[in-house]
């Protein structure tokens, strides 16, 4: 654990009273810092941009992106982080009032977005140099930059909330705030560049808990999740009266235009679940594989 951007005196408390198991400690996340090798050039590397936005609602056809957060994150093979930049946020100006519930939200009045506008060259830019685009949760994200910017249609992209075991890493829930809790520390504000920052810190972070093998980072477990083909599974002609049986299954109900029940497995599990429908006798499953290009779409 990196404390080198706590009082010494009040961290030697913190490491006294943490030996006591009534006691939990959180550290505060250091502010944002970039690290870049040599002269700053981009490392050789998988290049991996962290995104956050806030926007003034919930309906990407109805609503506005409000502020928006990249960082960029150079990683090796084996998924070490070579160098970071960021995060870069831009605000924008909606040209409507914020809802009340929104500025309580974000921290965001209408004040701090009058006449802003974000850079789109810049985040064009950013996003295309980028080999995996990474959120906490992208099927969120990936609707409203999709509409912004067609050109993602396709990029492969990893969500940090759904792609990784928690509960098999002996964590409890899977929101960012009691992810980063967990590992000891917090962070006290709630804007995109914040949460991109506690992400990026989370996941440099590292936990076993009931999996066997080497230690390794959030980050490289996530990288190696990214690059697996897995399955979906549609229970395509499945009759109304199979749903809780499906539900049961760990089946979740996609509305339209899909209207299907579906769930994603392993592909080496593909055969097993196939036999599950033909014991159920329900009609078989329609299977497809899927990438990171598809995965949260």
């Amino acid at each position: 654990m990196n404390t080198d951007h706590l009082n010494p005196e009040f961290e030697e408390a913190a490491q006294r009273l943490e030996t006591d198991p009534q006691f939990r400690v959180l550290r505060e996340v250091p502010k944002p810092f970039s690290e870049m090798p040599g002269n700053g050039a981009p490392p050789a590397g998988k290049c991996v941009c962290i995104i956050d936005l806030e926007t003034s609602g919930i309906d990407p056809d109805r609503h506005k992106i409000i502020e928006l957060a990249l960082m960029m994150v150079f990683v090796s093979e084996d998924g070490d982080v070579l160098g970071h930049f960021g995060p870069l946020s831009w605000l924008e100006d909606p040209r409507v009032p914020l809802e009340p519930e929104i500025t309580m939200l974000t921290g965001l009045c209408n004040h701090h977005l009058t006449d802003h506008t974000i850079n789109d060259a810049a985040v064009t830019g950013m996003l295309e140099r980028a080999d995996l685009l990474v959120a906490h949760n992208c099927a969120f994200e990936i609707g409203w930059l999709e509409r912004r910017y067609p050109a993602l249609k396709g990029k492969p992209w990893a969500c940090s909330m759904r792609d990784l075991p928690w509960l098999q890493l002996g964590l409890d829930g899977r929101a960012q705030t009691a992810l980063l809790n967990q590992h000891g520390w917090f962070s006290s504000a709630h804007r995109a560049a914040a949460d991109v920052w506690s992400l990026f810190w989370l996941l440099r972070e590292s936990k076993s808990g009931w999996l066997k093998g080497p230690r390794r980072t959030h980050l490289q477990r996530l990288l190696e999740a990214a690059d697996q083909k897995t399955a979906l599974v549609e229970a395509r002609g499945a009759p109304f009266a199979a749903k809780e049986r499906l539900r049961a299954r760990g089946y979740s109900w996609h509305p339209a235009p899909r209207k299907v029940w579906a769930k994603e497995i392993a592909q080496i599990a593909v055969e097993h679940e196939e036999t599950w429908f033909q014991i159920e006798g329900l009609p078989a499953p329609i299977v497809r594989e899927i990438t990171a290009c598809e995965r949260h779409r």
